[in-house]
């Protein structure tokens, strides 16, 4: 089950990190439809701010496994905890810190082994028909793939959002249409992250045994 946990998330973070087409291509969909991407929009473009952003999640794969962790994101910077495992990605250098091992990986950041993984499920936004509804107090975006969509292999995605701060507070996607993935966000806030966050406290960690996988 960690493999397909690693993967959902792989596939979650290329949903939320992939900007949504220009506005002006709005014009030829209903008010509905134009409300819900710009609505969602609005709700990512958290992710991208720059000043940063940081959240608290936790991940449900079938409805049987369950796990947490925390995020920060800035630019190209990004730190992340999860299990056993701590990441600082300072832009230029990518640390992994093991702590169940003590061991620390050294990686360049630019090279994503995974990326032709990902590829296969990269976000196609002008793919799905897009429409909005009111959850209790909240906003229930639902995208849906297009009979004719060609690439992507998200057939549906769900958003909850928060309306004055437009905070993400879940995400669901079916895969393939064979499972739902979710993600519930809390603790999150946009803005005043600090640079310090993401860089390696090389201290702290100085009894580890360092590999470079660069």
């Amino acid at each position: 089950m960690e493999m397909w946990n690693k993967w959902v998330v792989k596939v979650l973070l290329v949903l939320v990190t992939c900007h949504l087409s220009p506005a002006n291509s709005f014009a030829q969909e209903n008010s509905n439809s134009r409300q819900a991407k710009q609505i969602f929009q609005k709700a990512y473009n958290h992710f991208f701010g720059k000043d940063g952003v940081a959240f608290t999640y936790k991940i449900s794969i079938l409805g049987v496994y369950h796990e947490e962790g925390s995020g920060w994101y800035k630019g190209d910077m990004a730190k992340s905890i999860h299990g056993n495992t701590i990441q600082w990605n300072d832009g230029k250098l990518l640390y992994k810190l093991k702590t169940n091992k003590n061991i620390v990986e050294i990686h360049d950041p630019k090279v994503n082994k995974d990326d032709q993984l990902l590829q296969k499920f990269k976000f196609y936004p002008d793919e799905f028909n897009y429409h909005i509804s009111k959850e209790g107090n909240d906003y229930l975006v639902e995208l849906k793939a297009k009979p004719d969509a060609k690439n992507t292999k998200m057939k549906q995605v769900r958003v909850l959002i928060a309306p004055g701060t437009y905070y993400p507070k879940e995400l669901k996607i079916k895969i393939l249409s064979l499972f739902w993935a979710k993600i519930t966000f809390a603790n999150f806030k946009a803005g005043n992250i600090s640079d310090e966050i993401f860089q390696f406290p090389k201290a702290k960690y100085a009894n580890c045994k360092m590999v470079d996988r660069r």
